[in-house]
C-alpha cells in the first residue's frame, strides 16, 4: 500500500501539520521579539511594554497545548528569515555595502552591551570593522554618483562649515651654535 504522508499534498498526520504552523508562527514570534528587543534597547525604557508583550507571544506559541515545538529548529529559522531580510543575498546595486555597514553595526551594539572578560576586546576589533564598513560604503556612493557626473563626497563637504583658518606662523630663525669654522674667522 503507498504511504500518502511522503507525496506533497497526499495527506500526512494532522499532528505533523500542527507542529509545522506551530513552529512557522513561533519562529515569525522570534523575529518580531528580535525586532522590538533591538527597537527598545535603541529607544531604552519605553519599548519595554511591546518587548513584553512579544516575549509572552513567543513563549505561547513555544508552548502550545498538546503539540511539542521544537525549540532550535524554531529559533533557526527565525533567525535565518531575519538575518536573510537584513543581508539579502541580491542587495540592491546601488547600495552593495549597506547590508554589511548593517551586520558591522548590529556587531558592534552587541559586543557594546555584552559583559564577559573579553567583551572589549572583541568590541575595539568590532569598532575598526565598522570604521572599515563606513569607509567602504561612502567610497561606494562616490563612485555610484561619479558614473552619473557628480561627486557625493562634494555634496557632503558642501553641507560642513569651513575650516577656520588659522594665522599663519611666521617662522623664527633659529639661532645656531657657532660651528668651529666660523670661531677660526674671528
Amino acid at each position: 500500500m503507498v504511504d500518502l504522508r511522503v507525496i506533497d499534498g497526499g495527506g500526512g498526520d494532522k499532528d505533523d501539520k500542527d507542529v509545522e504552523w506551530a513552529e512557522e508562527m513561533a519562529a515569525q514570534a522570534l523575529e518580531r521579539l528580535a525586532v522590538e528587543i533591538l527597537r527598545g534597547v535603541a529607544r531604552g525604557s519605553e519599548n519595554a511594554y511591546r518587548v513584553g508583550t512579544a516575549v509572552r507571544d513567543l513563549y505561547e506559541h513555544l508552548t502550545p497545548e498538546s503539540i511539542k515545538v521544537r525549540l532550535y529548529a524554531t529559533m533557526n529559522a527565525g533567525l535565518r528569515t531575519a538575518n536573510s531580510r537584513l543581508l539579502p543575498d541580491t542587495p540592491n546595486k546601488w547600495d552593495d555595502e549597506l547590508p554589511w555597514l548593517l551586520k558591522c553595526a548590529l556587531r558592534l551594539a552587541a559586543e557594546t552591551i555584552a559583559t564577559d572578560g573579553f567583551a572589549r576586546g572583541r568590541a575595539s576589533q568590532r569598532r575598526s570593522d565598522l570604521d572599515h564598513a563606513i569607509e567602504q560604503y561612502i567610497l561606494q556612493r562616490e563612485e555610484r554618483w561619479r558614473e552619473s557626473g557628480g561627486s557625493y563626497l562634494a555634496r557632503l563637504l558642501e553641507q560642513l562649515p569651513p575650516l577656520p583658518h588659522a594665522p599663519a606662523r611666521v617662522r623664527q630663525p633659529k639661532k645656531r651654535k657657532p660651528t668651529t669654522k666660523a670661531m677660526k674667522r674671528t
